[in-house]
């Protein structure tokens, strides 16, 4: 009898152990169909160990959840989301993740919107197309997609809501060098503007070769460089110096980097301290390799990636440059020796005059190509393609139907949409790619 109770107990521990791990079968994904395609391409994901639950299977390209059609043991079909972009398929079943290949996003709209601006150099508040801008040149976004612009012909900091609502923060359309409160402050052409994760913003302050604090509660304080003096020497708050300071792009460690123009250098500014140190760079000229070596000529836009490398618009090199944090320059795309108009890879690609560039999230760069009018694309295998823009003029619209009048700087909202200073037609734009 008690032999007969083991056994018993033996079939059901078998039994309860199988019951147990019928959801613990490993779960593979063996390949996808097709590879490539645009938003809402219905994908056929062949695999092992997907169970017939709906319920329990969850898709994602390059990180967005898909929308999930069928489900068999060996076959999930998902809908590619908008916006998914180029990358790995993963598929989870209850709670197990498996790896697939990548998917390539194959962009099919892009449409260019008007936020902000009437049209007319000036200065006013307002929402929309009643706001007036003059020379608008830097941008940067906070965490709730509002929008700061720095106007080099207005000497002023401007806010957008993402509602279109624009007003004045800091500066008092005075040319100066005034450290105060919101519009009792005074600027000299500031350029480049970015945020840190406490949405204190940082300005280069073109004209006065400063790097400037804005606080949340709007007071402005010089944090290096000498008010009105140029020049290129290291060291700590008004002991350093600068040479038309343009590009300015902050880190989450607390630090700066900027694109000191006409000193052919990027600079690292420690914003506890004020400390400034040299990165890289040195005479004019265009030399990869380490910091110690590199040469620039005149680099005007600045942007850092989640891992520390920083993407250099080398503008009188016509380039696009990468900086590792390991001390590497290497040229990304463009030729310094000839400027053009061409869409390709690495150095065979052209450009004319790009002052800005930024980063999406899946390290795709962007330039405004402003002696191009046109807005382009660098994948992060240097692939160069044209999204937006043709000739010069002002039109909204899809693709190179769209017309920029020389646009200088460029930035990514939490959506993936591109956000567009349109220098010269003196409004913001948003390019909507999907």
């Amino acid at each position: 009898m008690k032999y007969v109770n083991k056994v018993i107990l033996l079939f059901f521990t078998v039994i309860t152990f199988i019951n147990c791990n019928k959801d613990d079968i490993n779960t593979t994904v063996r390949s996808i169909s097709p590879e490539s395609g645009p938003k809402e391409t219905v994908v056929s994901i062949q695999g092992d160990g997907f169970g017939a639950d709906m319920n329990k299977v969850s898709v994602y390209f390059n990180g967005k959840e898909a929308e999930v059609l069928t489900v068999s043991e060996s076959t999930i079909t998902a809908k590619v989301p908008v916006k998914a972009f180029t990358g790995l398929v993963k598929v989870i079943v209850n709670g197990i993740e498996s790896i697939g290949s990548k998917f390539t996003y194959i962009i099919s709209e892009v449409n260019t919107s008007l936020i902000a601006g009437s049209g007319t150099a000036g200065y006013l508040d307002g929402t929309g197309a009643v706001a007036q801008f003059n020379i608008p040149i830097g941008l940067t976004i906070d965490s709730q997609d509002n929008l700061f612009v720095s106007e080099y012909g207005n000497n002023r900091i401007r806010k957008i809501t993402p509602t279109g609502v624009v007003t004045t923060i800091a500066g008092s359309g005075i040319s100066g060098t005034n450290d105060a409160f919101g519009v009792a402050a005074q600027f000299n052409r500031p350029w480049g503007i970015t945020i840190d994760t406490q949405d204190n913003l940082y300005v280069a302050d073109y004209g006065n070769h400063t790097i400037r604090k804005i606080t949340t509660s709007g007071a402005v304080s010089t944090i290096a460089g000498v008010p009105g003096t140029s020049g290129n020497t290291d060291g700590i708050g008004a002991n350093a110096q600068f040479y038309f300071p343009a590009g300015i792009i902050s880190d989450s460690q607390g630090k700066l980097y900027v694109a000191d123009t006409s000193n052919h250098r990027i600079r690292m500014v420690e914003t506890s301290t004020g400390n400034v140190t040299t990165v890289t760079g040195s005479a004019a000229g265009s030399v990869d390799g380490s910091t110690s070596d590199a040469q620039f000529n005149r680099p005007f836009g600045i942007t850092i990636d989640g891992e520390g490398n920083l993407f250099i618009a080398d503008t009188n090199n016509r380039t696009i440059r990468k900086i590792t944090p390991s001390g590497t320059v290497t040229t990304l795309a463009g030729s310094s020796t000839n400027t053009g108009d061409i869409d390709g890879i690495g150095d065979n690609a052209r450009f004319s005059t790009m002052f800005g560039i930024t980063i999406d999230a899946n390290n795709n760069l962007y330039i405004p190509d402003y002696g191009n009018q046109k807005i382009k694309s660098i994948s992060p295998n240097g692939l160069v393609t044209t999204l937006a823009g043709s000739t010069v003029g002002y039109v909204e619209g899809s693709g190179t139907v769209a017309q920029f009048k020389s646009p200088y700087i460029i930035a990514v909202d939490s959506d993936n949409n591109l956000i567009v200073a349109d220098t010269y037609n003196h409004r913001i734009r948003k390019i909507v790619i999907e």
